[in-house]
């Protein structure tokens, strides 16, 4: 049978005494470090987590504002063309208006000096005529 002497007692009780020395010395604390550390990790995890979130939506944001602002743009665009557009046929139907009262103008003006350079072309053929009959009789 088993004999249980006074030795067995002593490395028991020295065993139990270990083990709670080294529980209270070395566990305890590293247990304690150990879940801090895990808790730490997962606050760290869920503020990243958010943070992460957080940039996407922000990031959605700005893509909708630049996309946005990107049809806006083009759609100022299109309208000074389509302005630029109109004041360029503006610009180039007063031109032709212009240009039609001047030429007109001038054909008054060249009709006129064509009437008075017919005159005096008429007035100088009657001299030179009447030079000319003078000469031969």
């Amino acid at each position: 049978m088993l004999d249980l002497n006074s030795s067995f007692i002593w490395i028991f009780f020295l065993v139990w005494l270990l083990y709670l020395v080294l529980n209270k010395i070395f566990f305890k604390p590293v247990g304690e470090i150990i879940t801090s550390r895990e808790t730490k990790i997962a606050a760290d995890t869920q503020r990243q987590e958010n943070m992460m979130a957080e940039i996407e939506t922000r990031t959605q944001a700005i893509e909708s504002q630049l996309s946005r602002a990107r049809k806006e743009a083009q759609q100022i665009k299109e309208d000074w063309l389509k302005n630029g557009e109109e004041v360029r046929a503006h610009a180039v139907s007063q031109a032709k208006e212009q240009a039609a009262r001047i030429l007109g103008e001038k054909i008054v003006q060249l009709e006129g000096e064509i009437v008075t350079a017919e005159h005096a072309l008429e007035k100088q053929i009657a001299a030179f005529s009447e030079k000319i009959r003078q000469a031969y009789l």
